[in-house]
Order: structure tokens, then sequence, then C-alpha cells
């Protein structure tokens, strides 16, 4: 009878300790203070406000992302600057400048869909 009780409280221990170690990892993985995005649905004039480096929308392919992060990392420099808040379809997917590599940079700061 013992041996039953001494293991009822080892597994009660460990449920415990596991669930104050989870709940204190979790909280660790987002701080408080980090704001968790919603996926949205933007007109083309709602991008069309977001046309400055600090503050940079694109349109690609039906999508809207907001590269305003990405902007000092762009390999071909101020380039990326010309067509802020507008549609860069053609540019991104044709120019022969970009690899095919561009799909995943523009996956990280995808934001919505563009809805008309």
């Amino acid at each position: 009878m013992n041996y039953a009780v001494g293991i009822l409280v080892a597994i009660v221990v460990g449920v415990v300790l596991a669930v104050v170690l989870l709940s204190s990892r979790r909280s660790t993985l987002v701080p408080p203070e980090t704001k968790c995005f919603e996926f949205g649905h933007f007109t083309r004039s709602q991008v069309a406000k977001h046309d400055s480096p600090d503050d940079a929308w694109i349109i690609v392919d039906g999508k809207v992302y907001d590269i305003s992060s990405y902007i000092d990392d762009h390999p071909g420099g101020s380039a990326i600057l010309n067509n802020l808040g507008a549609d860069n379809t053609k540019a991104v997917l044709e120019g022969p400048q970009h690899p095919e590599t561009v799909r995943d940079i523009l996956a990280m700061h995808l934001i919505g869909d563009l809805v008309d």
C-alpha cells in the first residue's frame, strides 16, 4: 500500500513540476509586450498610405507585405524605395535582378491579402 502511495505522490509531483516549468517557459518565449500579428485584408488605397521607408508596404501577386524592416538589407540599395505603397508584382517576380529566393524573403514580411 505504501508503495502505491509513493508512486502516486511521485506522479503528482512530476505533473505539478511539468506544469510549472512549461508555463514559465511559455512566458519567456513571447514577451508580454510583444503584439501578436493578425493577418489582414487591405485595399489598394490602404496600402498606398504606407509609402515611406519607415512604413513601407508593397503588393506582390495579390498579397500585401510590410517591408519596412527589410529596406536596409535590400541588395539593390535604394531601388526598393521606387514603388512603396504600390503593386510591385512585375518588378519583383519578373525582374532579372531578383533571385528565386525573393519569395522566401517576401514570406517573412507577409501581412495580408489585397482586396478590391
